[in-house]
């Protein structure tokens, strides 16, 4: 956070009530982590999954908080006696949010957000990097910090005298990418695809359609959104872009061609080039270029920017290649759409070489976990995987059932309930020239596997 408030401009911006308080006093830091205080901050009492900040409030005061962001009725009952500087609301979350929302008002640069089924941040940081060409004081969103708490967070941590932010937002549920579109009031965005991503709130593709479309409820009228062309349910997309006055940009597959170390291809009737090789990552590239061309980026400029790329992504189909063999290493998150692609791609980029994948479930798909589970399976014989090996519970009966459905070899498709069985079962199993594929959702920890391979 770049601007100095006062305790009064804080009171009105997020409806508090003050005690202990000179509203004419100032700060310029907050913090939700009270290990990370440092001495003059605010402490939010932020209430995540598993944590409520209200319990550390105790701490974030003996680290040298200057005033606690709190819900009175939550403070625990051994505090709510004690004197200490309070910002009083019914809702310190939404306090957060109205105070991004408000922080949002005052940057007067290009705000582009990225969402979608998978790729949002490897989009994110390829958006981030090609800005920062233009502009080192470039701002994006740290990891995935697209959520309800994640957004807030990444905007007021912007730096106002940025040119670019770039914000990633994600969603497990209805309504929360249009609440976070309105805070974040972007002037231009992607959506990346639609596919079966969260089913356990969203029920079906047609929801995260629905879903994703919110973003267009924070634009103002005329602002554009790159989609690809092939995207599903494009009907509801453009129905719900339509409504808002939201310009859509709809890209296509492009052709490219590697030479040496580098990749080609003709974009804005222009010849680009990438040190970027992964199929994948390319295609996001492709939606980047697109998105900032449609900010008024001159296309020499992002040929420019484009050459002079380098991206660190590990976990996004991040090819390492060992010895004799090559591992690919997609551990960062899961979910259908994104296995069905990379295994499309593998097979495509390495056609005669045995492929393995290694892999642990793929989370948050509701009632439809065991159908979408199985189907991968089915999708992994289909594109010529010839051994399954899986990290898990239920989830890998149901890779196995599909695997077993589509006329896969069972002798080759195993489960195992330990990371270190697995990494033996491995060791003994791995020839030279094999293709291997780490994937699974986050809570997998599949980098395990990983780590410990190298």
């Amino acid at each position: 956070m770049t601007k100095l408030y006062t305790f009064g401009e804080m009171r009105q911006i997020i409806n508090a009530k003050l005690e202990g308080i000179d509203s004419d006093s100032s700060f310029n830091d907050f913090s939700i982590d009270s290990r990370k205080v440092k001495y003059g901050d605010v402490f939010f009492c932020i209430k995540g999954e598993m944590t409520d900040g209200h319990q550390y409030i105790s701490q974030a005061l003996e680290k040298g908080a200057s005033a606690v962001v709190a819900n009175p009725e939550t403070i625990p009952d051994e505090l709510k006696k004690t004197e200490f500087p309070k910002i009083l609301v019914p809702d310190p979350n939404l306090a957060l949010r109205q105070w991004a929302s408000e922080y949002r008002k005052i940057f007067e640069g290009h705000v582009l957000a990225v969402t979608g089924s998978n790729g949002k941040t490897s989009t994110k940081e390829i958006i981030s990097g090609l800005c920062s060409f233009f502009d080192s004081n470039t701002y994006a969103t740290p990891g995935n910090y697209n959520n309800y708490i994640g957004v807030p967070l990444t905007l007021l941590d912007a730096p106002l005298e940025a040119k670019w932010w770039v914000i990633e937002i994600g969603s497990n549920n209805f309504g929360e990418i249009a609440e976070l579109a309105k805070i974040t009031q972007p002037t231009g965005g992607v959506i990346t695809n639609i596919g079966e991503s969260h089913l356990e709130f969203l029920i079906d593709t047609l929801g995260v359609a629905r879903e994703k479309s919110g973003l267009f409820t924070g634009m103002t009228q005329g602002s554009k959104v790159v989609i690809p062309e092939s995207i599903l349910h494009l009907d509801i997309v453009e129905k719900e872009a339509d409504k808002a006055g939201v310009e859509l940009i709809k890209t296509g597959q492009i052709a490219f061609t590697k030479i040496e170390d580098r990749i080609k291809f003709n974009l804005f009737e222009t010849d680009f080039e990438t040190v970027i090789t992964n199929p994948l990552l390319l295609q996001n590239l492709v939606y980047s270029l697109t998105l900032l061309r449609s900010q008024g980026l001159p296309v020499v400029q992002l040929q420019k920017a484009t050459a002079n790329l380098e991206l660190n992504l590990k976990g996004r189909f991040h090819t390492l290649y060992m010895k004799e063999w090559i591992l690919i290493d997609d551990t960062y998150n899961a979910n259908p759409s994104s296995f069905q692609s990379v295994l499309e791609n593998m097979k495509n980029l390495y056609p005669k070489n045995r492929k393995i994948v290694v892999c642990g479930k793929m989370a948050e798909l509701g009632q439809k976990s065991h159908e979408l589970h199985q189907q991968v399976g089915i999708n992994m014989v289909k594109n010529g995987v010839e051994i399954l090996l899986g990290l898990g519970g239920k989830e890998i009966e149901s890779y196995i059932g599909g695997w077993k459905k589509e006329g896969g070899n069972l002798k080759s498709a195993k489960q195992f309930t330990e990371i270190d069985d697995l990494l033996n079962y491995f060791r003994n199993e791995q020839k030279p020239g094999d293709i291997v594929l780490v994937k699974g959702s986050r809570s997998a920890r599949m980098e395990r596997f990983v780590e410990n391979i190298r």
